[in-house]
């Protein structure tokens, strides 16, 4: 493994960690949190056992959604 994917896999887990501290969110939620520690959505998806068409429609929402506010 290169230093730079050792990097981003230490970084994604880190966020992992960090959001499951936080127990009970949404799963929108987490893939907000997610994708604001720059994780991409097809990486997204795989921690979380689902797609990437998943995350991003919600993503899609959740950016509609602070626009209205």
């Amino acid at each position: 493994m290169e230093n730079k994917e050792t990097i981003d896999l230490l970084r994604e887990i880190v966020a992992l960690l960090s959001i499951q501290v936080k127990r009970g969110i949404s799963q929108s939620t987490l893939i907000k949190e997610l994708s604001d520690a720059g994780i991409q959505p097809k990486r997204i998806a795989e921690l979380m056992g689902t797609t990437s068409n998943t995350v991003r429609v919600a993503l899609h929402a959740i950016r509609k959604n602070k626009k209205r506010k």
